[in-house]
């Protein structure tokens, strides 16, 4: 990220908009601080729960900047996920998914992270809360059939299956979610830089059942790298009685969209259930904000 992109990211940023200069501070901080010690060190986040952080880690830094850098959607996993649920996170990068959904809502997690590096970072998050008992995390992609893929693995966050022209690649294994996840998921989240149409047709069944009420995922079109049309998405799910949502914390309400985003998008589909989720979930502390 740029410098003018993470100001304006924390200017923006609904957890960091109202005490901007705050989190500026922790910016700058951590940009000299990481520079003097370049090893990886633990923060403190959600919930009493822990991450690793290392500068260059993309997704981390921006929990360590705006206490959630997801905050819509990762809020929305906060309140509704109980323990006894059951959570599948395909593109689980380093694990703060996880981490907040094991390690402070007590849900199972089913992970799953392609990369060999990123896969050890997700691990080292999962050790680090002592989540190995709420957690199963897989060293494979997922898509529609079993196999091997072709994937970056230098470009953090945005890693991605390769196309045939990209030759800085990694081989790993695919599995399909209904072969591989023995529990049907209550929230599932989709973040695989453009190949979720693959993950989505190798979970017919669980897309089906009846105990799957959301699906976060995102939409942002990177699909069409590999000749995928996310309109075909976006119809399937509403087909399958799924609604695009977007969530608000601070008053805990989800709105209905008529479209998908351009980042993620939440699908919701049985809202009466959900929407009493949300409202009787436990209130959470993130910096100065509680909701």
């Amino acid at each position: 990220m740029s410098l003018k992109s993470t100001l304006k990211f924390l200017y923006e940023h609904p957890l960091t908009k109202t005490r901007p200069l705050a989190a500026i501070w922790r910016f700058a901080t951590w940009q000299i601080s990481s520079r003097l010690f370049p090893k990886p060190r633990v923060m403190s986040w959600i919930g009493g729960t822990k991450l690793w952080i290392k500068r260059g880690w993309t997704g981390i830094t921006g929990n360590y900047y705006a206490g959630l850098h997801e905050v819509n959607d990762m809020a929305f996993l906060l309140h509704l996920l109980r323990p006894g649920d059951v959570f599948v996170d395909v593109g689980a990068n380093m694990g703060t998914y996880t981490v907040l959904a094991s390690g402070v809502c007590g849900a199972y997690s089913y992970s799953f992270e392609p990369i060999p590096s990123t896969f050890e970072r997700l691990q080292a998050n999962v050790q680090l809360n002592q989540l190995e008992k709420l957690t199963m995390v897989t060293k494979c992609a997922i898509g529609g059939q079993t196999g091997e893929l072709r994937f970056t693995y230098r470009e953090d966050t945005t890693n991605h299956v390769a196309t045939e022209t990209e030759q800085d690649v990694v081989i790993v294994p695919v599995k399909t979610l209904d072969d591989c996840v023995p529990q049907t998921p209550n929230l599932i989240k989709i973040d695989v830089e453009g190949f979720e149409t693959e993950v989505l047709q190798g979970a017919q069944h669980y897309l089906a059942h009846p105990a799957l009420k959301a699906i976060i995922i995102e939409l942002n079109g990177s699909g069409a790298r590999y000749g995928y049309d996310e309109e075909v998405i976006h119809q399937k799910l509403l087909d399958l009685q799924f609604q695009a949502c977007t969530y608000d914390p601070f008053h805990r309400k989800l709105q209905a969209l008529s479209h998908f985003g351009n980042h993620n998008t939440i699908y919701c589909r049985d809202l009466e259930w959900i929407n009493a989720r949300l409202k009787e979930a436990d209130q959470i502390q993130v910096l100065h904000h509680h909701f």
